[in-house]
């Protein structure tokens, strides 16, 4: 089926004219070529063209918008939004909230992706890169052995990880780990009440500082091997 040269499903008749809206928008984006920034039709084009009325048009917006898909802003034509973690951070967070997945499930995905983040970051990682990590893990050492300080620790903790997600040059990498910040948090805060004592918030910070400094000699085997076994000591705490 074709709607002004935009080819859509065969079944697409069966979807509501809101979720037909939004398919010809979407086919539109793919069809057309378009990139992140650029604008696609108004909401009175959209209703010109395909003859629907404006809660419709608004409607599939709407939802393109909460998807991260696309960018609205009153009185301007929607734009091509860049990818973002907040539609995915919604469905992790309502998956712990409501018992769906546990904290060990999400260690398991975690160290799925940052195994080989890690490897990548010690493959790229620059001089800056490694300043800003070292800074990072300084903070870490200093907030869980000193001060014990749990939420400056997770926070640090945090961004750590991203930080080697984003040193990875893969961007789904970064994507995932800030859709999950929610559940790392989380997840961090109860292995710390599973590790709690002194000796072992040693070996979690120690553990970091391993995996640094085989990113900062860009032994990729080594950080692998290091980030692997900071997960499986703390799966094996739960």
């Amino acid at each position: 089926m074709l709607i002004l040269g935009v080819r859509l499903h065969p079944l697409i008749e069966k979807q509501t004219l809101s979720e037909q809206v939004r398919s010809y928008v979407l086919s539109l984006i793919s069809q057309s070529n378009l990139n992140p920034g650029d604008e696609i039709p108004s909401e009175k084009e959209i209703i010109e063209r395909l003859g629907v009325s404006r809660g419709v048009v608004r409607e599939a917006f709407q939802s393109l918008s909460i998807l991260g898909i696309l960018d609205i802003s009153s009185g301007k034509k929607p734009k091509i939004q860049k990818i973002n973690s907040n539609p995915l951070e919604t469905i992790f967070n309502h998956a712990i909230v409501t018992q769906q997945v546990n904290y060990q499930q999400i260690l398991g995905l975690r160290r799925a992706i940052e195994v080989d983040s890690a490897v990548l970051a010690a493959m790229h990682g620059n001089k800056n890169d490694y300043i800003k990590l070292r800074k990072i893990a300084d903070k870490m050492r200093k907030s869980l052995l000193s001060s014990n300080d749990w939420d400056l620790f997770i926070e640090s903790d945090i961004d750590f990880h991203l930080t080697l997600a984003e040193m990875s040059q893969n961007p789904l990498y970064a994507l995932m780990l800030k859709a999950l910040r929610g559940a790392l948090g989380g997840s961090i805060s109860a292995g710390l009440l599973n590790q709690n004592n002194h000796d072992e918030h040693k070996k979690i910070i120690d553990i970091h500082f391993d995996i640094l400094e085989s990113i900062e000699k860009q032994d990729f085997v080594a950080t692998g091997l290091k980030m692997d076994t900071h997960f499986k000591l703390t799966m094996d705490s739960f």
